[in-house]
């Protein structure tokens, strides 16, 4: 796969980097609940126990859903490649669908995110504990993502119609 085109479209070098400031993000709060409820949930001596597991367990969802926004990730700079060196409109729209199957992953996600988080299921609730810029962190990584994506298929469209 030649990445090259991922230098001259810096919108979709944007885009793609999308999971990095997600799991980024959600990993620095993570480290963040787990001192916070280490700090101040000391009466209980089986708690910090409970809470390593649950916070291991949120770490291996952060980075699974990761991986995931990963592999979308790079189908669209494959498809993006593609897209820059023959500018179709068959391969424009298969862009577009790829663009908006990794938007809906990544906002699925954050919401996945928040979901868990608010609704905890075992005996520690992180999401007392998670700090607050964390969903508004991860909302604005979710919209800079959609602007740089919008950004880069507008400027596709662009060179398709010019063709």
């Amino acid at each position: 796969m030649n990445l090259r085109h991922l230098k001259r479209s810096p919108a979709l070098l944007g885009a793609l980097a999308a999971p990095l400031p997600y799991a980024g993000a959600t990993l620095i709060a993570l480290r963040s609940a787990a001192q916070t409820g280490l700090d101040s949930l000391h009466e209980d001596p089986l708690l910090p126990s409970r809470l390593d597991g649950e916070v291991a367990s949120a770490r291996g969802v952060t980075l699974g859903i990761a991986l995931i926004l990963a592999a979308e990730a790079a189908v669209l700079a494959a498809l993006g490649g593609r897209l820059s060196r023959r500018s179709t409109a068959g391969g424009l729209v298969l862009c577009t669908a790829a663009g908006v199957v990794y938007m809906l992953t990544l906002v699925l996600a954050v919401l996945g995110t928040y979901v868990i988080v608010l609704y905890p299921s075992g005996d520690v609730d992180l999401g007392l504990l998670f700090p607050d810029w964390y969903f508004p962190a991860l909302i604005v990584i979710a919209i800079v993502a959609l602007t740089a994506l919008a950004v880069w298929l507008s400027a596709a469209v662009g060179r398709t119609s010019a063709s």
